[in-house]
């Protein structure tokens, strides 16, 4: 579902607020991460129906908001129309895109102990034994994302033994585990959402030079709040499990330990010549 409000530029003012909410499911998003990636490469190839979840690209709310507005200041503006004062705040506007939006669906899986039937290219995914979500409020933080004590690798097929090369040159498998029945990306377990604010000021001045010729000076500001926008918890179990300060276990599985592309506050200065 989209809505979407929209003013045409009038009196030196325009709006455009656009909200999505959708639901992505597939069982393969190889627009997302590569083809080696978990969103291509299941784990069973026979049980195609265990690669089904939501999408990689899944995101369910996104709300955008892009006002332009021109100052009334300046030739032919209601305030301040003529004089030095005109000429130093006129022909200013300023424009910002606000957007936040939910993250995208994480994954989790784990080849280090080899693969399910010894093809050597599928992933393997864990057992679950409690809620991944189940962390929230004051105890979910970067060092902490998701309950990464309710995932179990042991007895799934990426522990020790299950692949086995015979010497017949076959591979055999250890009938006392079993796939991990954990989704391929978890719909209630997502990645840090988006929460940015960039902000634009520019001005106008006239150059005699040609009635379409003038110089635009412009200040740009990407995430002008400067807030901290984290990149996706790791999902590497074999980074471990250590104990937090806070009594949690948290370590390098499920903690994040940067920033997203949104990164740090960027400014930048520019001047366009339009002729």
């Amino acid at each position: 579902m989209q809505a979407q409000f929209d003013h045409r530029f009038s009196h030196g003012f325009s709006l455009l607020a656009n909200f999505t909410w959708s639901k992505l499911i597939d069982d393969s998003s190889s627009d997302w991460g590569g083809f080696w990636s978990l969103d291509v490469l299941g784990q069973d190839f026979y049980n195609r129906k265990a690669e089904r979840s939501v999408s990689a690209g899944d995101v369910p709310e996104r709300f955008t908001l892009a006002p332009i507005v021109e100052l009334p200041f300046g030739p032919g503006k209601k305030w301040l129309n003529s004089g030095v004062a005109s000429n130093l705040l006129g022909g200013w506007r300023v424009s910002t895109i606000y957007t936040i939006s939910a993250g995208t669906p994480f994954g989790i899986t784990d080849n280090s102990y080899g693969f399910c039937n010894g093809a050597g290219v599928l992933e393997d995914r864990p057992m679950l034994i409690g809620n991944p979500a189940s962390i929230s409020g004051s105890r979910r933080s970067p060092n902490l994302w998701f309950n990464n004590q309710a995932l179990d690798f042991a007895g799934t097929c990426p522990a020790a033994g299950l692949v086995n090369s015979m010497q017949s040159g076959d591979f055999c498998c250890d009938v006392t585990k079993a796939f991990g029945n954990a989704p391929r990306f978890f719909a209630n377990v997502r990645n840090p959402g988006v929460d940015n604010l960039d902000f634009s000021l520019q001005k106008d001045f006239k150059i005699p030079a040609g009635e379409q010729t003038r110089l635009t000076f412009s200040a740009d500001f990407f995430n002008l709040p400067n807030h901290a926008q984290f990149a996706e918890p790791a999902g590497d179990p074999t980074l471990g499990y250590f104990p937090a300060a806070n009594g949690n276990r948290a370590a390098g599985f499920g903690a994040i330990s940067g920033t997203s592309f949104y990164g740090n506050r960027v400014i930048q200065l520019g001047l366009h010549l339009y002729f």
